[in-house]
């Protein structure tokens, strides 16, 4: 299809109204795929308003240019406009929350309800300051190990991305242009993969630092009762050391016993399998 499009657009017999249509559509295909994400490499980066029919995106600190996303997160809140015109939910996956407004109706959101797991698709927005997710889909799910599994999904994307970076930061050591740089990058990343790390520039230290988003609740949660021995640890042991608020605990630590990843020898002490 993409072979297709650029004849298409190389045709001499090609008005400017058609060209500017199938050039709009070859963008489009481009950016088809929604990029998995957690909630605050997406609430942390800085978003860019395209004109025309470039796509607006989100540039975010481990160098990542994202217009379209897919987010998987617990809803905290759910609200819908009079007559039914908007509607938003809140979603929460341990990172940050973000929400995901709607102005065509309640209808994306019906049957949900705050305490659902959802898996959201949609474009990355801002409005005054707030970068949140148009939706185009919203699917429910209770089945936890789709939770672990993206968290898994999450952590590859995260480590791959901090290889590039670092592999960016090698060979700047050769090159100061930017051309000659992607050149030399191209073998071991995409072109786009290599403009977007650059343009990122500073932003990307933080990625280094932690994988480029604060540490998640779970994985801190995790690394305390690890570190208590076979005995487990007390919850207020892990509450207090951990640095997270009570209500944020409270949620990664139930999303762990649900995926079976912790469990309850007895009442207040956490073991992990």
């Amino acid at each position: 299809m993409g072979s297709q499009v650029r004849i298409l657009l190389s045709a001499p017999s090609l008005n400017k109204f058609s060209y500017i249509y199938w050039k709009a559509i070859l963008i489009e295909i481009k950016r088809l795929t929604a990029k998995k994400a957690c909630a605050s490499e997406i609430t942390k980066g800085k978003f860019f308003k395209k004109p025309g029919f470039e796509s607006n995106y989100v540039l975010t600190r481990l160098g990542r240019k994202i217009s379209r996303a897919r987010v998987l997160g617990l809803i905290v809140d759910k609200f819908t406009g009079n007559e039914n015109s908007y509607s938003a939910i809140t979603i929460d996956d341990t990172s940050d929350t973000i929400r995901c407004k709607f102005f065509g109706g309640a209808k994306i959101f019906e049957g949900m309800a705050e305490g659902d797991l959802v898996d959201v698709v949609g474009k990355v927005r801002e409005y005054n300051g707030e970068i949140y997710i148009a939706p185009e889909i919203v699917t429910k799910t209770a089945d936890p190990n789709f939770e672990t599994l993206r968290m898994l999904e999450i952590a590859s994307i995260m480590k791959k991305q901090k290889e590039k970076i670092l592999k960016i930061r090698e060979l700047k050591s050769r090159t100061a242009d930017p051309n000659e740089l992607k050149a030399l990058a191209k073998e071991f990343m995409g072109e786009d993969d290599a403009g977007s790390i650059m343009e990122a520039g500073d932003m990307t230290d933080e990625a280094l630092k932690n994988g480029g988003q604060a540490k998640d609740a779970k994985e801190i949660i995790l690394k305390i009762i690890g570190e208590s021995g076979q005995e487990g640890a007390d919850y207020q042991l892990v509450l207090s050391k951990s640095g997270l608020s009570e209500s944020a605990a409270d949620i990664a630590i139930q999303k762990l016993l649900e995926g079976g990843i912790l469990f309850e020898p007895r009442p207040g002490k956490l073991k992990s399998l």
